[in-house]
């Protein structure tokens, strides 16, 4: 069994792995944005959907709700030259994807800086095919590991599982405007030996912005016994002039 050290540790590994920090729910301008409607026969391109054409990237994002509400978020994001794209969340997190030449992507680790924690993806969990289309969504899953950064000692390993689906159209107002989103919802299940958690993000996606809205839900369960929720929803900022 886990020391209370080493399920601290599983915790904020599991909490990192869709880039979110914990929270409360409270009500914001986005319990006001409407259902999605229809997008028979709509189509979005995984490149449009994380936006990583405009990478290299420094993005800030505003928390409308839970226990960081009203900060301010900085995202880094850089792409090497074998297309592995990084997206720095500073002293916090750092997400490592990788862009195939098929035009689908895959996440191969996620670290949690403040806990000292990294999840490895081997082989690389897929994020998204080339194209993403309308009722047709998206199942993949693969061996997962947590490990320690420094030194790269194993803490855990299971399998995880994400679904990905495109649930419609909305029209949304952020502070960057009005915009017709494409709402993508994605669920990730990670299941380890000491721990799961559930995992929901609904994403409004903007032409030519990519993500400009995020809502987030999390369940974790430890040792069978221990469970927490949370919830957060952040909004992209404008750029500084």
């Amino acid at each position: 069994m886990c020391g209370a050290q080493q399920i601290a540790r599983f915790l904020a590994f599991l909490c990192c792995i869709l880039t979110t920090f914990a929270c409360h729910s409270t009500p914001t301008m986005a319990d006001a944005w409407p259902t999605p409607s229809s997008c028979k026969g709509r189509v979005l391109q995984a490149r449009d959907m994380y936006a990583m054409d405009q990478a290299p990237t420094h993005t800030q994002w505003l928390v409308l709700s839970g226990r960081d509400k009203g900060d301010v978020i900085d995202l880094i994001t850089t792409i090497d030259a074998d297309h592995v794209v990084t997206i720095d969340e500073p002293l916090t997190r750092i997400t490592k994807i990788q862009w195939r030449a098929d035009g689908s992507c895959a996440l191969i680790s996620v670290d949690s800086v403040e806990q000292g924690t990294r999840s490895v993806f081997n082989p690389p969990l897929l994020m998204c095919d080339r194209e993403l289309k309308c009722d047709a969504p998206l199942q993949s899953e693969s061996p997962m590991q947590a490990v320690l950064i420094e030194g790269g000692a194993p803490r855990d390993s299971g399998t995880g599982t994400r679904t990905i689906t495109m649930d419609g159209m909305a029209r949304i107002t952020t502070p960057l405007g009005t915009f017709d989103c494409v709402v993508v919802s994605v669920r990730l299940i990670g299941a380890l030996s000491h721990a799961t958690m559930e995992c929901s993000v609904t994403t409004w996606i903007a032409p030519e912005l990519g993500a400009i809205a995020e809502r987030y839900s999390e369940k974790i369960k430890i040792l069978g016994v221990f469970s927490k929720q949370f919830e957060r929803v952040i909004v992209k900022l404008p750029k500084k002039l």
